[in-house]
Order: C-alpha cells, then sequence, then structure tokens
C-alpha cells in the first residue's frame, strides 16, 4: 500500500477592499470645500480623514463661506485692480498695448507744429511733416514752422496711425493748397497820400521799418511828417514782398505847399543864375619907335 505526504490547505486569501466611493476621493473633498463649502464639510465628515483634519477642514470652510458675505462679495469673486495699478510706472518701459487708442484725430492747422506734435501723441497718433510750400524745406526747429494741412497717414510698422502735416514758417501765410507757392502780400500803392495814411495803409502787409526821406535834395523833412505827400515809394506799387516783417519800405516825401518832383532828389529852389563877367578890354601894346637919322639919310 503507498503512504501519500500530507499537504496543508492553503491560507484563505484576504478579504478585498472595498471600491472607494467618488465622492470620498481627497481631490473632490477638497474641491467640494472651496467651491461649496457646505458640500465640501458634510464631504469630509464621511471621508476617510481623521478627526484633526476633519474639524480643521470644517473651519476653514467655514471662514471661506462666511468672509466674502462680510466684504459683500462672492466666492468667486476677483478681487478688483486699481485703474493706477494698471497704468505703467514713471521711467518704465510703454508696451504698445499700453498706447492710448485714438477715437479720431485732433484738429491741428493752425497750431505750432510743436504744439501739434504733443496734441497728437495725447490722441494717440503719431506725426509726420512736410514743407507745404513749393520750396521743400527742412523742419529742423519745430518751435519756426506752423500747420496748413493735415491729412492721416496710415500706420508705419503697425504701431500707431501716423498724421501727415503740411507746414510752413510761422511768419508765411499759408498757400491756397499743398504744395503751392506762399501768397506773399504785393505792395500797395501810397504815392500822394499823406505820410500818415500811408503808414495806415501799410500796417497789414507787417513792415518792419516805414522810413521817411525827402524827395529834394536841399529840403529836410521835420522829425514828424505825417503832413508830408509821399512822392516816390520803394518798394513799387504791385512788387511781391517777401518777408516782410525784415523789410523796410522808404517814402520819399515833398512838403504840404510843394509839387512833387520830376526826379528823386530834384532841388526845390534852383541856385540863381548869373549873368556872364563882361570880357576884360585889351589895351593895345606900343610899337617899335622909327629911327628918325636913318629915314633921314636913307
Amino acid at each position: 500500500m503507498d503512504s501519500y505526504a500530507y499537504a496543508p490547505p492553503p491560507p484563505p486569501l484576504p478579504p478585498r477592499a472595498a471600491p472607494r466611493r467618488w465622492w470620498r476621493h481627497p481631490g473632490v473633498v477638497v474641491g467640494a470645500l472651496v467651491v461649496l463649502p457646505p458640500v465640501g464639510i458634510a464631504l469630509a465628515w464621511v471621508s476617510p480623514w481623521g478627526r484633526k483634519r476633519r474639524i480643521l477642514a470644517t473651519v476653514l470652510a467655514a471662514v471661506w463661506f462666511v468672509l466674502p458675505f462680510l466684504g459683500g462679495g462672492s466666492p468667486q469673486e476677483k478681487p478688483a485692480v486699481r485703474d493706477d495699478a494698471r497704468a505703467p510706472k514713471a521711467g518704465g518701459p510703454v508696451s504698445p498695448s499700453a498706447s492710448p487708442s485714438p477715437s479720431g484725430p485732433p484738429a491741428l492747422v493752425g497750431k505750432g507744429l510743436k504744439e501739434a506734435k504733443g496734441a497728437a501723441s495725447a490722441a494717440g497718433f503719431d506725426v509726420v511733416s512736410h514743407d507745404a510750400s513749393d520750396q521743400d524745406a527742412g523742419q529742423w526747429d519745430a518751435d519756426d514752422w506752423k500747420v496748413c494741412f493735415q491729412t492721416a497717414a496710415g500706420q508705419r510698422n503697425g504701431g500707431r496711425p501716423s498724421l501727415d502735416l503740411g507746414v510752413v514758417r510761422v511768419e508765411a501765410p499759408c498757400p491756397a493748397a499743398d504744395g503751392e507757392a506762399i501768397p506773399w502780400p504785393r505792395m500797395p500803392a501810397v504815392t500822394g497820400m499823406t505820410f500818415a495814411r500811408a503808414g495806415e495803409a501799410l500796417k497789414p502787409i507787417g513792415f518792419r521799418k516805414v522810413e521817411p526821406e525827402s524827395a529834394y535834395s536841399d529840403v529836410t523833412p521835420p522829425g514828424v511828417p505825417d503832413p508830408w505827400k509821399v512822392c516816390f515809394q520803394d518798394p513799387r506799387p504791385g512788387e511781391e514782398v517777401e518777408n516782410p516783417q525784415y523789410g523796410t519800405v522808404y517814402l520819399k516825401l515833398a512838403p504840404p505847399d510843394a509839387p512833387c518832383p520830376e526826379r528823386p532828389y530834384d532841388r526845390l529852389r534852383p541856385e540863381p543864375t548869373q549873368a556872364p563877367a563882361p570880357a576884360p578890354k585889351r589895351t593895345p601894346v606900343p610899337g617899335p619907335t622909327p629911327d628918325r637919322e636913318t629915314e633921314g639919310g636913307s
């Protein structure tokens, strides 16, 4: 009879742990404590957390839930950002998004070029300028130029929109159209007027000085020759006067009771003509005396 060795039975397998419910997962509990504190507190007490951890979670969730009501907001409301916090700090780099968005180009015609550049930049525009006359001069000093025309110049390199300003010098009048000649004033005719009336007629031109002179070489005008009349003028009538603010008008005057001379610097009182002096009488020169003895001997 064969003998068999005894084999003990295998030990029983340990019982399988019950699967954890999704609502007991720590991530779900923490999320509920933040988003919906009352629900999170309930889930914390049914979770496998320890007692101390449950109490701490309950206290923190309760404070988080009550605090917004004390401050007048909701748990999800983000703190307001102050306007000065959004503005770039002085001296710091300014990003393109921080520049003001232009609502419309400002009116710059009539302003000085320097003032126009500042106003355009404040409104969110860049500025380029050109000579609005036919001279094509460069604008080295913005204080010496004024704006006559403005047009939109689009955007350059994806930056801010630009304005193209047609400018002339401050003392010059604006041309009728961009690129045309400057319409300088023309000299009016003031001959025949008194010096006082001629000065009034020349005021709108803007001459630097009106200089009185005598039309006669032998007459000196008084210190205030207002009643004297104009006989000759320089510049001539109708002549274009460029930059009159630097020019001088010369008016040759005659006394009120005297006519104008035919030519400038004639004499009012001609010198008296003198009669020619009589020719001196010629005294005859005596000839040689004849020799009497010679005559008798001959």
